[in-house]
C-alpha cells in the first residue's frame, strides 16, 4: 500500500485520503496478514517517520516500510519502532550481495532506472558481486 504517495492529479495524499486509510488499516487488525508492506513518501526522515507512526498508530501487525532507504535510514526507521522490517527494492538489484556490502560497509552500486523491471536480465541479474 502506498498511502503516503501523490501521484499527480490521479492519486493525492491529502487529509481525506489519509483518513480513509486510517479507517482501512484498522479494519486489517481483524485480517491475519503476515505483514504490511508500506510504501512510504518522499520527504524527510522525520517526515518518513511521522507518516509511519501515524500508521503504526492504527496498525498492530507487522509493517515492513519501503521507499529509497539506505542501510542508515533503514536503521532509523527501526530504531524508532515505526517498522519491523525495511525493503530495499532496487538496491536489491543491483546489489545482489546487499547484505554482505553493507555488513562490510563496501560502496552500493545503482540500479538502472532504464534497464529494471523491463522483463528480461539486463538490468535485472547483470549486477556483479562487490569485488575490490
Amino acid at each position: 500500500m502506498s498511502p503516503g504517495r501523490t501521484s499527480g492529479t490521479a492519486f493525492t495524499a491529502d487529509k481525506e485520503t489519509l483518513a480513509g486509510y486510517d479507517q482501512l488499516l484498522k479494519k486489517l487488525n481483524g485480517s491475519n496478514l503476515a505483514y504490511l508492506h508500506l510504501m512510504g513518501a518522499p520527504g524527510t526522515i522525520e517526515e518518513r517517520i511521522a507518516l509511519l507512526s501515524r500508521h503504526r498508530a492504527h496498525h498492530r501487525g507487522n509493517i515492513v516500510a519501503d521507499l529509497g532507504f539506505t542501510q542508515a535510514l533503514g536503521n532509523e526507521i527501526l530504531g524508532h519502532g515505526v517498522g519491523d522490517a525495511v525493503s530495499f527494492g532496487a538496491p536489491f538489484l543491483a546489489n545482489p550481495d546487499l547484505v554482505g556490502r553493507s555488513a562490510q560497509g563496501h560502496p552500493l552500486a545503482q540500479a538502472d532506472r532504464e534497464t529494471r523491471y523491463a522483463g528480461h536480465a539486463e538490468g535485472y541479474t547483470d549486477y556483479p558481486a562487490f569485488s575490490g
